[in-house]
């Protein structure tokens, strides 16, 4: 059975104090991504400790860790241009069809804005 990855929303940090003295650590950065062991376990160690969670206690924390879906669905077309065509300046098509939400949508679109629309 295939378990799903969990992607962390925020900075996962631990304060502690000691002799009145307050510390932050950061455990995990925002991003990081948390895999299920073949049993369906997740296992968060660090050096402060270790914590088990099922699939259930991650999606229940909604707040902290969102769910990565797995896709097998996507098609590639790549069509293959001769090299002396790198240099022309000419309309080209890049388009991708994706089966999501029209607010998952928009983060698409801010992404590609971002970063592919400066190059281009």
């Amino acid at each position: 059975m295939e378990y799903p990855k969990f992607k962390l929303n925020k900075d996962w940090n631990i304060e502690s104090e000691f002799a009145g003295v307050k510390n932050k650590v950061l455990i995990f950065s925002s991003g990081h991504i948390f895999e299920s062991n073949e049993d369906g376990e997740y296992v968060i160690e660090w050096i402060g400790g270790r914590m088990s969670f099922d699939e259930d206690q991650m999606r229940l924390n909604k707040d902290l860790f969102t769910p990565i879906e797995i896709r097998n669905d996507i098609e590639i077309h790549i069509e293959e241009i001769p090299e002396d065509d790198d240099i022309l300046v000419r309309n080209w098509r890049i388009q991708l069809d994706v089966k999501t939400t029209r607010k998952k949508l928009k983060e698409v679109q801010k992404i590609i804005e971002e970063y592919v629309k400066p190059i281009l």
